[in-house]
Parts: structure tokens; C-alpha cells; sequence
């Protein structure tokens, strides 16, 4: 079989002519599907890389807000605890302040109910032995005559400053005070007893002096009576009573 050169020429650009057929109706298209397929695949790739970094960072911030927000919780439960036991404390605290105070004031009207009651107790102890012994004494006998009285009379008003005795003597309304009446002789006996009582002074009567003789002027009285040392212990207990600073 012998190579006829028409005939290959004829093949050839049968092929070549086949070729440029297939390459415009067939390769193009599947190129171009290829190319449009590769295209979409790397656009799917490219977003579904863009949305596993999107998830990626929607899950970092959500751990991180979720982190914080345990933090903050954490730190208001804390918070809330310290406050807590604060108020608990504040409270604790004022109660005790206040059960002591209540207490103390209670203890301090105790205090002062007791001590104004037992001041009661003795003043009208004190108060009812003074009535005792002046009622008792009242209503015995004379217990000493008015001579006897003026014998303890006249060296109290011998004690005197002689200004103060001279002016109580001058003064107006000099007079010797008896709790009794006494006799003639008894009188005459106890203004004896005072050799410098002028002899007109005048006797008055003073039932509340229970026993005793006294003189008086405008000037002052020269105490000498029961009564008057009755009064003396009375003042006397008082001041032993009273509270010392």
C-alpha cells in the first residue's frame, strides 16, 4: 500500500478541522463550565473559610463575654457577700450598742430609783425618830428647871464678841423664850443666871422650843433648846448622808 500524500492532506485537515469543531463546541464550553464550576467552588471555600472564621470569633466572643460575665457574677456574688456580712456586722454591732445602752440606762434608774428610795427610807427615818423624840420629850416633866438652862445660856452669850453681844442686847425686842412657864424663884433664878440680861427683859412662851431657855432680839438668837439640837442632829445626819464628790 503505497502513502498518498492528497489523501493524508485530506486527513489532516479532516482532523485539524474536526479539532477546531470540538475545541469551539465542546472544549470551550466544558473549559468554561470547569472554570465557572473552580470559581464557584473557591467562592463556596473562600465563604465557608470567611464563616468558620466568623464562627471561629463569635465563639471566642462568646466565651469571652460568657468569661466575663462569670467574672462579673463572681465578683457581684462577692460583692454582695462582703456587703452582706458588713450590714450583718453594722447591725451586730448597734444591737450590742443598744442592748448596752438599754441596759445601762436601766441600771442607772435602778441605781437612781434604789438610791432616791433608800434617801426616802432614811429621811423619813431620820424624820420620824426626830417626831418620836420630840413627842416623847414633849410629854415628859420639865427636864431641867429655867436656872439650870440659864447656867448653859450664859457662857454661849459669854462666848460672844462683845459687838455682837452688845448689839444683841441693844437691839429691840430682846426676850427670853422658855418652852414652859417657869416658877417665881426659877425666873428670878436663871435671870441671876444672866448678870448681863437687862433686868426688864421680858419671858415669852414657845411650846415648840420643847425644853430649854433662849434669848432673842432683832440682833439673832442665842440658841439653847431641845428643839434646837434635835435640829442640829437632823442636819447633821443629812450631811452624813450626802454623797461626797
Amino acid at each position: 500500500m503505497g502513502f498518498d500524500l492528497t489523501t493524508f492532506a485530506l486527513q489532516l485537515v479532516n482532523v485539524l478541522v474536526l479539532l477546531a469543531i470540538l475545541k469551539h463546541f465542546l472544549f470551550r464550553p466544558v473549559v468554561e463550565i470547569i472554570a465557572r464550576r473552580q470559581a464557584e467552588t473557591e467562592a463556596a471555600l473562600k465563604g465557608a473559610e470567611s464563616a468558620r472564621a466568623a464562627a471561629e470569633a463569635a465563639t471566642e466572643a462568646a466565651a469571652a463575654e460568657a468569661e466575663a460575665t462569670r467574672a462579673a457574677r463572681a465578683e457581684l456574688i462577692a460583692r454582695a457577700q462582703t456587703e452582706a456580712e458588713a450590714e450583718r456586722a453594722r447591725l451586730k454591732a448597734a444591737a450590742e450598742a443598744e442592748a448596752q445602752q438599754i441596759a445601762a440606762a436601766a441600771r442607772a434608774a435602778a441605781a437612781e430609783t434604789r438610791a432616791a428610795a433608800e434617801a426616802g427610807l432614811v429621811e423619813e427615818t431620820r424624820d420620824l425618830a426626830t417626831a418620836i423624840a420630840a413627842r416623847a420629850l414633849a410629854a415628859q416633866p420639865q427636864p431641867a428647871t429655867a436656872a439650870a438652862y440659864a447656867a448653859r445660856l450664859a457662857p454661849a452669850l459669854a462666848a460672844m464678841a462683845p459687838e455682837a453681844r452688845a448689839s444683841l442686847l441693844a437691839a429691840p425686842g430682846l426676850t427670853l423664850v422658855a418652852a414652859r412657864a417657869p416658877g417665881r424663884k426659877d425666873l428670878a433664878a436663871a435671870r441671876a443666871a444672866l448678870p448681863d440680861l437687862p433686868p426688864d427683859t421680858p419671858l415669852t412662851l414657845d411650846p415648840a422650843l420643847l425644853a430649854g431657855l433662849e434669848l432673842r432680839s432683832g440682833a439673832g438668837v442665842v440658841h439653847n433648846s431641845l428643839a434646837h439640837d434635835l435640829d442640829q442632829i437632823a442636819k447633821a445626819l443629812r450631811h452624813a448622808d450626802a454623797p461626797r464628790a
